[in-house]
């Protein structure tokens, strides 16, 4: 890589859950800065950085909350959509997602104190239940971890307005910045995987989707995008994804066993115990910043 400390390219990221603290400001300050870490770690002080931006779309689900958070994914504490009732199509859903993120026998029926504490009304029994698997299969507070990324993809992917809405708030920005490559995490990587089927990431030319923590592994999710359940990578799409042990969304594991058409590229990284979902983990990785580099040099 050239020896300076700007570069050209420019990058969109799509962020994920956990987001109704903050805003687009400073979500490009921490992945920015993220990214730069995995950069100068890999190459050394001088490296070319690319700029970056990540438009914000939390506000579409509900007004954002006043002040500001660092948290980057699902250990961000927001009641988002966690505080609302569910409908029948909705519980049946989050069921789905539960029981096949958790599979194996339900505990006996009872509040489970690590994942909700006391006995909430919105939280219908047979969903309480499939929380306290995911406790027992994935670890302590898994389950309260994933209700908030589920609640939150169902609403993307049954609310069409709402839906409509995100994408061009993402696709406006790609438009302005002229950007070729995007960074998404969570479900964020949903929604730009949505845009690539429904070809509106076209003008400009998107070849490459780094993605990372992605719950497109869920058979329930992707049952709920337009087109086949199993993922179609469109050429010359260059799609590059990272998986993290420990990780609540992605189960440890990676998205290629689930692409049935064009390739895709899984890598495994090491975020730690305390927060291996978060956004600004997956950034400062050096095989991320390596795509990143290699990437944005076939700009």
């Amino acid at each position: 890589m050239n020896e300076t400390t700007e570069a050209d390219t420019h990058i969109v990221g799509v962020h994920g859950i956990g987001q109704g603290r903050t805003n687009e400001t400073r979500l490009a300050y921490d992945w920015g800065n993220a990214l730069k870490r995995g950069l100068t770690r890999k190459y050394g002080p001088h490296t070319a950085i690319p700029s970056l931006t990540v438009p914000h779309y939390t506000g579409l689900y509900r007004p954002a909350a006043v002040g500001g958070d660092r948290h980057l994914g699902p250990g961000d504490v927001e009641l988002l959509d966690a505080d609302e009732p569910m409908g029948t199509h909705e519980e049946d859903f989050v069921i789905q997602a539960l029981t096949a993120y958790a599979p194996g026998p339900l505990p006996e029926a009872r509040p489970h104190q690590g994942t909700l504490g006391a006995p909430l009304p919105y939280i219908p029994n047979a969903v309480s239940r499939r929380l306290a698997a995911a406790d027992a299969r994935h670890g302590r507070g898994a389950g309260a971890k994933v209700l908030i990324l589920v609640r939150q993809a169902y609403r993307y992917l049954h609310d069409e307005e709402l839906g409509q809405q995100i994408r061009k708030v993402i696709r406006a920005e790609i438009e302005r910045s002229g950007a070729r490559v995007l960074i998404a995490h969570s479900l964020g990587s949903v929604i730009a995987y949505d845009m690539l089927q429904r070809r509106e990431l076209q003008a400009p030319d998107t070849h490459t989707l780094i993605t990372c923590g992605s719950p497109l592994g869920w058979l329930t999710i992707r049952s709920g995008l337009p087109g086949d359940a199993d993922l179609s990578v469109p050429e010359p799409l260059h799609w590059h994804n990272f998986h993290a042990d420990g990780d609540p969304v992605t189960g440890g594991a990676g998205l290629a066993h689930v692409v049935t058409s064009g390739s895709l590229l899984d890598t495994r990284v090491s975020n730690g115990i305390a927060a291996p979902h978060d956004a600004v983990r997956y950034l400062s990785q050096a095989p991320l910043a390596y795509t990143v580099a290699t990437r944005t040099a076939a700009s």
